[in-house]
């Protein structure tokens, strides 16, 4: 596996670990707000999802598909899901965390590729994209924090 596979890789990984943390936090919230949680919980793995899927199928028609060997994304997965297993955060705040790491990854990939001349007008917009829609699920978490 060359070395954009592995960007990309772990780029589809992140975004599954994501959308599971979310959807997760969408069935176990609880509390004084809880239909609000719920339903932002909802509406932003709902939004992950979409993206697992835009970026899966971008990076297939860059690189073909061997980065989503399906014992290596589980290793991948089970890597990025372990990072946030003992955090004793709110859900929210669980969320807000993995959503600022995704576009942290975001911007090193989008200059790693930039970089190595592997950036496409496509690639770009499809990066450009999700890092727009996950900035709006930063936004949001952070105004449920403040309430």
């Amino acid at each position: 596996m060359d070395k954009y596979e592995k960007i990309a890789a772990l780029y589809i990984a992140t975004l599954k670990a994501m959308a599971l943390i979310h959807q997760h936090n969408h069935w176990t919230t609880h509390g004084e707000i809880f239909y609000a949680e719920h339903l932002l919980f909802e509406k932003i793995y709902k939004s992950s999802l979409e993206n697992l899927d835009l970026a899966a199928e971008k990076f297939i028609g860059l690189f073909e598909e061997n980065f989503l060997n399906y014992e290596f994304q589980a290793e991948l997965l089970n890597k990025v899901l372990l990072k946030y297993k003992n955090i004793q955060n709110s859900p929210v705040e669980l969320s807000l965390m993995i959503e600022k790491d995704f576009l942290k990854l975001s911007d090193d990939a989008y200059n790693f590729f930039k970089e190595d001349g592997e950036l496409s007008l496509g690639l770009d917009d499809m990066i450009m994209s999700i890092a727009s829609n996950r900035e709006e699920s930063v936004y949001l978490l952070k105004q449920t924090l403040n309430q």
